[in-house]
């Protein structure tokens, strides 16, 4: 039987969410971090959302936990320089769990940037703080 379904994952009551989301805040709180200096979410919208699972074969999404380097205004900068910030990426999974490749709308060719083959991943959402709705 086959791992990798549409069915993955379950939704979680509120007690779940807020005990899991007030131990990572309690966490960063503990090291001395101000409510302000960390990220908590990162926000997608529904048209990027929705074209990665519009791919021939997508059968759900995988979110990537990563780093990059950013200035004070969250755009990125060469490595050193700046701050590691946390953030996600997200790719369509096929049934074989394996990441999709973002395909052009306009082609129906694989993207092709920097000789990566076309593995690319849904990125730079806007992060909270920052970006929050009040």
């Amino acid at each position: 039987m086959n791992v990798f379904t549409k069915n993955a994952g379950r939704i979680l009551d509120p007690q779940e969410t807020k005990a899991m989301t007030g131990a990572y805040q309690e966490r960063k709180l503990e090291i001395g971090l101000s409510k302000d200096e960390y990220i908590r979410s990162e926000y997608f919208g529904i048209n990027q959302v929705q074209h990665l699972l519009s791919q021939p074969g997508c059968i759900g999404l995988r979110i990537h936990h990563a780093k990059r380097w950013e200035d004070a205004d969250g755009k990125p900068t060469e490595t050193g320089k700046g701050q590691l910030v946390p953030r996600v990426l997200l790719t369509g999974v096929d049934a074989k769990g394996k990441d999709m490749p973002i395909h052009d709308d306009k082609s129906g060719m694989k993207d092709v940037a920097n000789g990566n083959n076309g593995e690319m991943a849904l990125g730079e959402g806007w992060t909270c703080p920052r970006q929050c709705a009040s």
